[in-house]
């Protein structure tokens, strides 16, 4: 008996205690299959999609750094526009239809048809510019102009922007 370890006994009956899963078994099955049912109901190591998926997400963006702290300025510009996604796109990546914004000189850094465009100035300056579908023969156009040098630039840009995208509508009537 001397060279025999102790044996660890379970408690039977009515005051056993209670061993409740450490998850819900029936929800880990359910998302990342049987294994992580099997550890959630012996308390086990997790499957580490699991850990992953019960941390939460946290946005890198939160916080928005101040422009003085980056030494740029950026301005937005918003405006519905009665035509589609793919013709308002065209209006920007076409320069054959670029009468519009003859006052701006860029080239289109990179697009993804017919919603988004990332444009670069002569001056180095960047524009970027979401279109969204309100219902079927409307667009929101929503500009960013960013890496401006200060405040009355910005402000210049802004007003320049939305005579452009006036103009933009305009032609764009005139075609359709």
């Amino acid at each position: 008996m001397a060279g025999k370890k102790p044996v660890a006994r379970r408690h039977v009956g009515k005051d056993a205690p209670k061993v409740a899963p450490k998850k819900n078994a029936a929800a880990a099955e359910k998302k990342f299959g049987k294994a992580a049912r099997q550890a959630a109901e012996k308390g086990g190591k997790k499957p580490g999609a699991w850990r992953d998926a019960e941390q939460p997400r946290v946005s890198h963006a939160a916080a928005p750094i101040p422009a003085e702290a980056l030494g740029t300025v950026a301005v937005s510009v918003s405006r519905t526009i009665d035509a589609s996604p793919s013709e308002i796109f065209r209006a920007f990546n076409d320069p054959t239809r670029r009468q519009w914004g003859s006052a701006f000189g860029y080239k289109v850094m990179n697009a993804v048809a017919p919603r988004f465009l990332r444009l670069m100035l002569h001056d180095g300056t960047l524009v970027s510019v979401s279109i969204g579908r309100k219902g079927n023969a409307r667009c929101a156009v929503e500009l960013e102009h960013s890496r401006l040098p200060d405040v009355a630039t910005g402000e210049r840009m802004k007003a320049e922007w939305r005579d452009g995208l006036g103009r933009m509508a305009e032609q764009l009537d005139e075609l359709f």
